[in-house]
């Protein structure tokens, strides 16, 4: 799971001008547009939360 996140993060890192264009241009409301971001890291939190407990259950 881990090495999944990282690649994830690589990625993001790697492609963050053309995801900030895309993300620009689909939601141009710059607040709608946090919260958009905020919704999708603290979906990634909320997972990689969920397999912490499970793992160490």
């Amino acid at each position: 799971m881990s090495h999944y996140v990282i690649v994830l993060l690589v990625a993001a890192f790697v492609f963050r001008k053309p995801l900030g264009k895309l993300l620009a241009r689909r939601w141009p409301n710059h607040a709608k547009r946090q919260q958009v971001l905020g919704t999708i890291i603290a979906a990634f939190l909320l997972v990689i939360a969920a397999r912490l407990v499970a793992l160490f259950w």
